[in-house]
């Protein structure tokens, strides 16, 4: 368990004291740097918030897959392994939905250049493909 308040609570605070204590000690000329990273301040303190909020909602689907209890994911890994889904078109379309719910994100935050060199449309967090993805054993 981590100490409070939280690295995504701090950064409003850090923001403030970045705008409202030290821009003020700059120079004019670097006051528009200070405030493009009160900027990215804000964006990492959306991110930091909302992975939590959709992880929380990913983990409800695949409780309601596979099973309460806080060996869900494990087990969803384990049936996707086996195979477990195959059995019929509606569990299968759902573990796919899940899987790109978990996969996307993840991407964005860790290989955006995956998604745009692969065709992926980033905005209003709408997915789509393009093209096919190359297959990495034929190039």
């Amino acid at each position: 368990m981590r100490d409070l308040p939280s690295g995504a609570a701090l950064l409003p605070l850090a923001r403030d004291m970045l705008i409202n204590e030290l821009m003020p000690l700059l120079p004019e000329e670097r006051r528009p740097d200070a405030l493009l990273v009160a900027k990215f301040m804000v964006v990492a303190q959306r991110e930091a918030e909302a992975p939590a909020e959709m992880e929380r909602a990913i983990l409800r689907e695949i409780e309601l897959l596979c099973g309460p209890g806080s060996e869900a994911m494990r087990r969803f890994a384990g049936d996707l392994r086996i195979g477990a889904f195959e059995d019929g078109e509606a569990r299968e379309r759902t573990a796919r939905a899940i899987l790109w719910r978990l996969t996307v994100p993840r991407l964005r935050q860790s290989n955006p250049e995956f998604l745009a060199a692969n065709g992926f449309d980033q905005k209003g967090g709408v997915v789509g493909r393009a093209k096919q993805c190359p297959s990495p054993v034929s190039g």
